[in-house]
């Protein structure tokens, strides 16, 4: 048995409410250096005819002092692919870090417009990121209903790529899932909810392969640390193997500290609450396309309260349970690998085994306790996380739950998230034969 281990540390996304009181006076004087500089900065990009139309269109949409309807879009030729980037619920509490995240750190030709349904908190947002210096210049409005077929068809239109931050994504998300797919528009979300994912591809993916788009789902904690940190392992090892196949890769999450935010624990609360949702919570295959149980999960470690108890890991030197992420992160890693496996481009290589041979699992190791201490804190770990998801489970017990967590719209303090941080570790595993 040969063994790779690849460590990733990098910063935690924190989030955390905020509510802005704007200064008319203010804003005004940084509306109208902005819009100085907009206008400059579209005159001096503009290099076909098409962009100049575009870059005039995106103009008056950031002049404009009230949100762009989005169905009043639909025939307007200029708006078509006007923006890079489009965040849809932008002003809920996600939504508003992705929109400062980009708006002070995005290169300064990218295009980017943000969009939900309340034109009182678009525009408060819009001035709110002047205020704080997060932006330069005034963002682009554009308001529409998630549930609207009309709206989200103008949104995927307008759009070359839209993140959603606007769950639970299984009641607000697939109408522009839908949408982005028929224009060939990229998407990415925050969901971690398999069940909905499922349908999205069944409903979809022929559509989305054929339009060109790029639909990615739980492109947040779920699961990108997970999925990216396998592939980055499997690789590693492949590098020092060339002729192995990776057939097994844990993930520990060794270190951690932040918080949940409302929307987070809304789409906990329909996890629980969802038929298709239960059902397919165990399910370690149900993103896998064509998976037949007991045979294409043959090798897979299942998804039980029994995995809860805590495991010592030699390589790692300390105690682990299942993680509370791994419901998710199990079934979009054994996507990837079905996918690469069956991937017919010559450019792919994959690193690891068949499907049916093939192992993940993701496991909480905090603070890489090796000590009766560490036995002792992932078995109260365990023992949270069992009694949490029971008690979502329980109708009395979740309504009380809901009552005492955060809402949406809030969740940890701004000096939290500084000071938030994780740190997972990967171990790829490949078996050798010899005669």
């Amino acid at each position: 048995m040969a063994a790779s281990t690849v460590s990733l540390a990098l910063p935690a996304a924190g989030i955390s409410p905020h509510r802005f009181g704007v200064n008319r006076r203010r804003t005004a004087r940084f509306a109208q250096r902005a819009r100085a500089r907009r206008v400059l900065t579209t005159r001096a990009e503009a290099t076909t005819s098409s962009d100049a139309e575009r870059d005039a269109f995106v103009l008056r949409a950031s002049l404009a002092t009230s949100p762009t309807p989005l169905a009043s879009l639909m025939n307007e030729p200029d708006a078509s692919k006007a923006f890079d980037v489009v965040v849809w619920g932008a002003t809920g509490f996600t939504g508003t870090l992705v929109t400062r995240h980009l708006a002070k750190h995005a290169p300064s030709n990218l295009r980017i417009a943000i969009a939900g349904r309340s034109e009182t908190k678009l525009c408060s947002l819009v001035g709110s990121l002047v205020e704080r210096g997060d932006s330069d210049v005034l963002l682009p409005m554009l308001q529409g209903d998630a549930a609207d077929l009309t709206d989200m068809s103008a949104l995927a239109k307008v759009a070359r790529c839209v993140v959603s931050a606007a769950g639970p994504y299984g009641e607000l998300g697939g109408v522009l899932v839908g949408a982005c797919a028929n224009e060939g528009t990229h998407y990415a979300d925050l969901t971690g909810e398999p069940g909905w994912m499922r349908s999205i591809i069944d409903a979809h993916d022929a559509t989305a392969r054929a339009t060109g788009a790029m639909i990615v789902p739980c492109a947040g904690f779920d699961s990108v640390p997970a999925d990216v940190g396998s592939y980055a392992a499997a690789v590693e090892l492949r590098k020092r193997f060339p002729a192995a196949e990776v057939k097994s890769v844990k993930s520990f999450l060794t270190k951690v500290l932040g918080g949940f935010s409302g929307g987070t624990l809304a789409t906990g609360w329909r996890l629980a609450e969802d038929a298709r949702e239960r059902t397919s919570f165990c399910d370690v295959d149900g993103l896998v396309p064509n998976a037949v149980p007991g045979t294409t999960n043959k090798r897979q470690k299942p998804l039980a309260f029994s995995e809860l108890d805590p495991i010592y890991d030699s390589d790692l030197n300390a105690y682990a349970t299942m993680s509370p992420f791994a419901p998710c992160d199990v079934k979009v890693v054994r996507r990837t690998v079905s996918l690469l496996n069956d991937s017919d481009s010559e450019d792919t290589d994959c690193p690891y085994a068949d499907l049916p041979e093939f192992c993940y699992e993701g496991k909480l190791a905090a603070f890489e306790l090796g000590t009766p201490i560490g036995w002792i804190s992932s078995k109260v770990t365990a023992s949270l996380v069992e009694a949490a998801v029971r008690g979502a489970a329980d109708d009395v017990t979740r309504v009380k739950m809901k009552d005492a967590l955060p809402k949406p719209g809030e969740g940890p303090p701004e000096w939290f998230r500084n000071a938030g941080f994780w740190e997972m570790r990967f171990k790829a595993e490949v078996s050798f034969f010899y005669l």
